[in-house]
């Protein structure tokens, strides 16, 4: 997954998923709601401020999503982190991306990024 550090020239220095984590996130970055890959723009409206942290459990979730779209089977890990994801703005996150690539007919285009 290559990371966005920076975004017309400001770096990515805070996270929109948590404003609170311990330990502190060693890196932020610029995360694109919908996924490049996907069709995805490098825009201000699809782009947030995200850790490293929060950034990989959104894709994981979105790479659920994808994967019950095309009639996988999750296993009892996968449906959990789905059902409870450890913050709440992360499954918003992932929802959101997902939906736009279902907008845009790009769903099998979802990476395997998480």
């Amino acid at each position: 997954m290559g990371a966005l550090l920076t975004f017309e020239g400001d770096p990515a220095n805070k996270c929109v998923a948590s404003g609170a984590h311990d330990p502190a996130p060693l890196r932020f970055v610029w995360h694109h709601i919908q996924p490049q890959e996907a069709g995805g723009q490098t825009t201000a409206d699809n782009l947030i401020e995200i850790c490293d942290s929060c950034h990989y459990t959104i894709h994981r979730l979105m790479w659920y999503m994808r994967l019950l779209w095309v009639g996988e089977t999750l296993n009892l890990l996968e449906q959990a982190q789905l059902a409870h994801p450890p913050r709440r703005a992360q499954l918003m996150y992932a929802d959101q991306g997902y939906a736009a690539c279902v907008a845009a007919g790009t769903v099998s285009d979802i990476p395997n990024e998480g």
